[in-house]
Order: C-alpha cells, then sequence, then structure tokens
C-alpha cells in the first residue's frame, strides 16, 4: 500500500480519539517512538508493518493515514479559520468532558525503536 501521494506527502485525516476503534486483532498493533518518555507515537501492524495512526497521546485526535481508510469514511474538511470548524472543535471538546482519550489497545513495541 503507498501511503505517500505523488508529491512525496502523507495525507491524514483527523479523527477524535473516542470515536476510533480497533476492530480486530488489536494484539498486532504496535508502537514506534524516538524516546520511550515522547508523548507522540506512531502506530503500526507488526505483521506487515502498514502504518496506522500518529497519536499525540496528550491530545484530542488521531492523525489517521488517509489510505488505510475506507473512502466511504473519508469526512470533508473545514477551512482551518472558519467559524463552523472553530464550533465543531468546541463541541468535540465538550464531548469529551474536557478530558483526554486515551487509546489503551496498542500493546505492542518495535525493537530497535523505543531506547
Amino acid at each position: 500500500m503507498a501511503i505517500l501521494d505523488k508529491d512525496g506527502g502523507t495525507p491524514f485525516i483527523l479523527f477524535r480519539k473516542d470515536r476510533v476503534r480497533c476492530l480486530r486483532t488489536d494484539t498486532l498493533l504496535g508502537e514506534l517512538r524516538l524516546d520511550p518518555k515522547s508523548p507522540t507515537r506512531r502506530v503500526v501492524a507488526t505483521c506487515c508493518n502498514t502504518p496506522m495512526f500518529l497519536d499525540f497521546t496528550k491530545g484530542h485526535w488521531l492523525s489517521l493515514y488517509e489510505e488505510c481508510m475506507p473512502h466511504g469514511n473519508r469526512k470533508p474538511s473545514y477551512k482551518k479559520n472558519s467559524g463552523i470548524f472553530a464550533w465543531r472543535l468546541l463541541l468535540a471538546w465538550v464531548a469529551m468532558p474536557f478530558k483526554t482519550p486515551k487509546i489503551d489497545y496498542v500493546k505492542g513495541q518495535i525493537e530497535g525503536y523505543n531506547g
């Protein structure tokens, strides 16, 4: 699966953490961190090294690789300075009781990347 687009970029889709679930074989998910204490991690399927998502563990959002998403799940984007985006961001924060959801189903670590 090609993750990079024709310009060499990596398109992502942002989802609220409380709206993302692992439907099967979560035991095959592993994380890569530049430093064991780093709040950011890349989660991959350890069976085939397919990147699944990027997680800033202190944040409310996951960055899912667009190419890994079914085409029907792709949502329209909003202009970053639009009032609609700001309103939806506030509503999402309220819906998550002002807490940071945890993605606790990633159990594995990839050797050689974690300190």
